[in-house]
């Protein structure tokens, strides 16, 4: 008889105990299936998550950082502290419900050709897709120059932002995407996520996981596995930044983005548009010095070009 797969799920978490809790107890629940080993990687958290983890379960590999290395160093850290067939990146505010991690491995070992599949994102306690959040397309300048100035807030239905946002996706049936799941809910194949080089540590928070996918699909198609439900509350990480510290790693991370995955003409545009948005907003945010301090690092960042996402304690 072959041995079961087996599945090392990586949570990062910064400050939120309460739902790294939960995400734990929903994961490590008794159940047949894949071996599950269970890594919860705490980047210097001073609210007592790790301890409260090593506490509960025993069993679950806990690393604690003394300090915010990034949710991509995080999660290669993770990877490397397990062995399993498969590695499930999933956020700690995400649930998975009863058969779910179950489904996505099943998928996995039906489907060797598959690099990666996603789970369906829901919001909490109901059955309503995160329609916008759980597929997006991938970044392009106009989509992102329409999210920068608000068009989808002015005009939802906007055809530019719809190819983002894909908001006609079917989430009832299991799928190959040419778009992006969300990196709160990603399993993908051990050997497929070494074979890339596993995240780019360069990034710092935001579009990491964009990235990563990029970079998987080379090896293989990404499906969207329907009845794998997760139920997420969405933006638990951030929940705890301050304006300054979103702005300045938000801004770098899509910079440099764009450095790496688009043309000279594009990099440029999006520069350009982000330049002339920070120098926009230094004027009314003058009296806020350090808001105004964050968004001359963008300008700086627009002007200057291409560098490793900025750092920003968190």
């Amino acid at each position: 008889m072959s041995a079961a797969p087996s599945l090392d799920i990586v949570v990062v978490t910064r400050n939120t105990r309460g739902l790294t809790l939960r995400c734990a107890a929903a994961v490590l629940t008794p159940r047949s299936g894949p071996q599950l080993h269970l890594i919860v990687v705490d980047n210097g958290s001073s609210d007592g998550t790790a301890e409260s983890i090593r506490e509960r379960w025993p069993e679950a590999t806990v690393l604690r950082n003394e300090a915010n290395i990034g949710f991509a160093r995080a999660c290669n850290q993770g990877a490397r502290a397990g062995d399993g067939d498969y590695i499930l990146f999933l956020n700690s505010d995400a649930f998975p419900r009863r058969g779910a991690l179950e489904r996505l491995v099943s998928f996995l070992g039906a489907h060797p050709e598959h690099s990666a599949a996603a789970g369906l994102l829901v919001d909490v306690g109901t059955e309503r897709p995160q329609v916008g959040f759980a597929v997006r397309g991938f970044p392009t300048l106009a989509t992102q120059v329409a999210l920068l100035v608000g068009l989808e807030r002015v005009w939802p239905e906007n055809p530019v932002s719809r190819r983002q946002t894909v908001p006609d996706f079917d989430y009832g049936r299991t799928q190959d995407v040419a778009a992006q799941p969300a990196g709160a809910c990603l399993a993908c194949r051990r050997a497929s996520f070494e074979a890339v080089g596993g995240f780019d540590e360069a990034f710092y928070y935001w579009f990491e996981d964009v990235d990563l996918v990029i970079r998987l699909q080379e090896r293989g198609p990404i499906a969207f596995v329907h009845d794998a439900v997760f139920d997420h509350v969405g933006g638990g990480t951030f929940s705890g930044w301050h304006r300054p510290q979103v702005v300045r790693a938000r801004y770098s991370s899509l910079l440099y983005f764009f450095a790496k995955h688009h043309s000279p003409g594009a990099q440029l545009g999006l520069r350009v548009v982000v330049g002339a948005l920070a120098a926009a907003r230094l004027v009314p945010l003058a009296v806020t010095p350090k808001r105004a301090g964050a968004y001359r690092d963008v300008l700086r960042m627009a002007i200057n070009g291409s560098q490793a996402p900025r750092r920003t304690r968190a």
